[in-house]
């Protein structure tokens, strides 16, 4: 059984890498919009929040139709239904942020751009000519 080395996927990891940065790269411009706009309140119809890792999230009406917005488990609990929250709305993307102070889209850019720096650097070569 062979195994696929590191030099032969390197470049099909860089390419999902870079797609990754640049999609990190867009949401996060586009959080920095909706940072500066004022918020408005709705009210909480549904709440799913999971004891277990993974999405939780809350529904909201808007429009006459209802949305989803994920977000962490502890947060979801601060939103029982019935409650207020502070959401923006995207009319390009047709979603709801909740301000963050861009916290949750500038680790995943950084994350994003700091596996891309790693895989762009030759190891092989420079352990080679560390062990020489």
């Amino acid at each position: 059984m062979s195994y696929l080395s590191y030099s032969k996927i390197r470049p099909f990891l860089i390419g999902i890498l870079f797609i990754g940065v640049a999609y990190n790269l867009y949401f996060y411009r586009e959080d920095v919009k909706m940072e500066k706009i004022v918020p408005q309140s709705f009210v909480v119809m549904e709440q799913y929040c999971r004891a277990s890792k993974g999405s939780s999230s809350i529904k909201i009406e808007y429009n006459g139709e209802l949305y989803s917005v994920r977000m962490a488990n502890g947060e979801c609990l601060k939103y029982p239904v019935g409650a207020k929250i502070k959401l923006v709305y995207n009319d390009t993307h047709d979603y709801f942020y909740k301000q963050d102070g861009l916290a949750k889209v500038s680790f995943r850019l950084f994350f994003f751009s700091f596996l891309l720096f790693l895989s762009i650097i030759p190891w092989d070569r420079l352990l080679k000519k560390k062990r020489k």
